[in-house]
């Protein structure tokens, strides 16, 4: 994805700011004292071994978990003192896989996501025909399945009904948590070319968890590597996927690669 951002990010508009952030469970500390920005209109990555908290970020930043200390600001505001619902009208999340038990409709699941639009708990119900919802189903391919209970979906509709739904949020802040782990190739592609379409046209801010180093080097513009509860590196793509940075992160050796043509980077694990 071509970006128009200046030399140095310093400069860009920053959306979401963490400072001194550590993220935890309890007494226990999984990431200690985190400082990292997010921009509108750059999708950001995090890559880092199993375990190192890269879910815990992502719960922390759309407060599921509140921080164990430091802060974060999201406009210049401090996320804190945002109510939860209007917290819900700028940050959307796409979890890896979420269990609905309920046979809702496909329109129903997606107008869910202007709920925190509404007054009230659920305001006046299930907006299905607002036209926020039609563009999310149809930004998503969707639409022909709107009358389909999401219950009798393959795993990989799902997950583009819960980026539907996120889509009709209209958030400013996307966050995928792992939302691609468990599908197929073309799915996984798929939704992470619909996510970075709208990150290049309507300025969404993106950071997306990956465990795929490759489909990290396709889509991410900007990464954060997570090791030993720390981002050990972070920087555009193209500086921070090396071989040594990447050997050091995953302690594997790894190979990485300029397919021709692709523009972007590879990696494949030295045999």
């Amino acid at each position: 994805m071509k970006t128009d951002k200046p030399d140095g990010h310093e400069n860009w508009d920053v959306l979401f700011e963490a400072a001194d952030l550590s993220c935890g469970y309890g007494d226990q500390v999984v990431l200690d004292r985190l400082n990292f920005k997010l921009w509108p209109g750059f999708f950001c990555g995090v890559l880092g071994p199993n375990g190192c908290g890269k879910s815990t970020l992502i719960n922390t930043i759309c407060r599921v978990n509140e921080p164990l200390s430091g802060n974060m600001r999201f406009s210049g505001e401090e996320l804190s003192s945002l109510s939860r619902q209007r917290l819900a009208t700028k940050i959307a999340v796409v979890p890896q896989e979420t269990h609905i038990a309920f046979p809702f409709k496909v329109r129903e699941v997606v107008a869910m996501g202007r709920n925190p639009h509404n007054s009230g708990i659920f305001g006046a119900g299930f907006d299905l025909e607002n036209e926020k919802v039609d563009r999310a189903l149809s930004a998503t391919g969707i639409i022909h399945l709107s009358d389909r209970e999401i219950t009798h979906l393959s795993g990989g509709e799902r997950q583009l009904v819960l980026l539907a739904r996120a889509l009709a949020q209209e958030p400013q802040l996307l966050l995928l948590d792992e939302s691609t782990s468990n599908l197929d190739i073309s799915h996984a592609v798929k939704i992470l070319q619909l996510v970075s379409a709208r990150v290049a046209q309507d300025k969404l801010a993106t950071l997306a968890v990956f465990h795929d180093l490759n489909l990290a080097c396709l889509f991410a513009d900007y990464l954060f590597l997570v090791k030993e509860g720390t981002i050990r590196y972070q920087g555009e793509t193209r500086e921070v996927i090396t071989e040594e940075i990447l050997s050091d992160l995953y302690e594997l050796p790894l190979q990485v690669y300029s397919p021709p043509g692709l523009g972007r980077l590879q990696v494949s694990v030295r045999v």
